[in-house]
């Protein structure tokens, strides 16, 4: 069990040195705790609840970013899409992200994590596969809504529930790990887009219905596991023991993490938007959340300008992705270890705009080895920055309420 240099009383606590497990509390006191022990628990969460996250949020990403690989197998011509009709499409999705984002988030924090993300994941999954069967824009207006409505609060949900087992010096890389996982989904996507398409259609489907069958039901399937594998919070974790529990959440009481009260208040809620803090992490949101959105809709897009066949378009989806998750994972945890995000977040929004400003300036039809570098950097830095902005806000919300 845990040993204390002395009793805490206050509310807050520091870190005592980097990289340290004991804390300082707000009196000057220091609590230590055994690394044995802290170690075990760490494996224990880091084995079970992240794994679980990531793959979650894989097959949330891949539900998100399937339409751009069915467009590169004549969605569009199938459905008889007229104009702007693609991208309102696109659109009416992230008009339902933004509007139940909110009501989502609420849903988590009332009916807890383990409750609200299975069962989101199963909503999706749903809308996901009945995609198939769309012949025409309403019908993929219609899942599209719904999909957009459900995965709203996803990633809310997500941070929130990692914070509740995990300290500000290891949140982020645990993050990292999970939201790598949308990262690879691009990959993942691709290989099996270009699996699924080799299937010669029947009946009423269409070659790309396939790749919604596939990507929906799994997707219901992980939701349903997810459900018996997360717990609801560290006094119902079954994997842990009675001492492990009582670390775990003094640490967390330590950290400011969970030192507040459970009950829901709307002031406490809104507090943020009255500081100038809360409305410069609205516009950092907004500008983060760009690039990997329009990665993620449009990667599959960008490289059918080098003119190959569809299964090759795919395929060729899937390097720069595995690139971005590995370089997600090197920028999430050098943030943790040298507690620096400015760094951090300018590097990879630099290396994006370098990829596009070359993607703008090439004809990538006569120079494609070109065109094709300019996509890993595209890809290199659309999710590192939101990363640490994450673990930052999240940081800074929960000390500040």
């Amino acid at each position: 069990m845990d040993t204390e240099k002395s009793e805490y009383s206050s509310g807050v606590a520091a870190r005592a040195g980097p990289g340290s497990d004991d804390f300082a509390t707000g009196d000057g006191n220091v609590v230590v705790f055994d690394p044995r022990v802290v170690r075990k628990l760490r494996r224990k969460m880091d084995f079970i609840i992240l794994p679980t996250l990531a793959t979650m949020y894989t097959f949330n990403s891949l539900d998100r970013s399937n339409l751009g690989n069915a467009k590169t197998a004549g969605l569009s011509k199938d459905t008889n899409l007229k104009g702007e009709q693609y991208n309102l499409l696109l659109t009416l999705y992230y008009v339902m992200f933004v509007l139940f984002g909110p009501v989502m988030a609420v849903f988590t924090k009332v009916c807890s994590a383990k409750v609200s993300l299975p069962a989101m994941m199963l909503a999706f999954g749903i809308a996901s596969a009945t995609t198939a069967v769309a012949k025409d824009f309403g019908g993929l207006a219609a899942c599209r809504i719904i999909v957009g409505i459900f995965e709203s609060g996803f990633l809310a949900s997500v941070v929130f529930y990692l914070s509740k087992w995990y300290t500000r010096g290891e949140i982020a890389s645990r993050i990292a790990i999970f939201y790598a996982g949308a990262v690879i989904a691009s990959a993942f996507g691709g290989l099996l887009a270009f699996g699924m398409f080799q299937v010669k259609p029947s009946g009423n489907l269409f070659v790309w219905s396939y790749l919604f069958i596939l990507e929906g039901c799994v997707t219901c399937l992980v939701a349903i596991l997810a459900y018996f594998i997360l717990p609801k919070d560290i006094a119902n974790a079954y994997f842990l023991t009675p001492t492990e529990k009582v670390v775990a959440e003094k640490r967390m009481q330590l950290e400011s993490m969970e030192n507040r009260s459970e009950k829901w208040v709307w002031s406490e809620a809104i507090s943020e938007f009255k500081t100038v803090h809360g409305w410069a992490r609205v516009v950092i949101a907004l500008s983060v959340g760009i690039l990997p959105n329009s990665s993620a809709n449009f990667l599959a897009i960008m490289v059918t300008r080098f003119g190959y066949s569809v299964t090759k378009t795919n395929l060729y989806t899937v390097a720069p992705a595995l690139t971005a998750a590995t370089c997600l994972l090197v920028f999430a945890y050098s943030s943790d270890h040298f507690r620096e995000r400015g760094f951090h977040m300018s590097v990879p929004l630099a290396l994006s705009l370098v990829g596009y400003a070359v993607l703008l300036a090439v004809d990538v039809e006569h120079q494609k080895g070109i065109g094709y570098m300019a996509i890993f950097f595209c890809t290199i830095g659309v999710s590192k920055e939101k990363i640490v902005s994450l673990k930052g806000m999240n940081t800074e919300i929960l000390l500040l309420s």
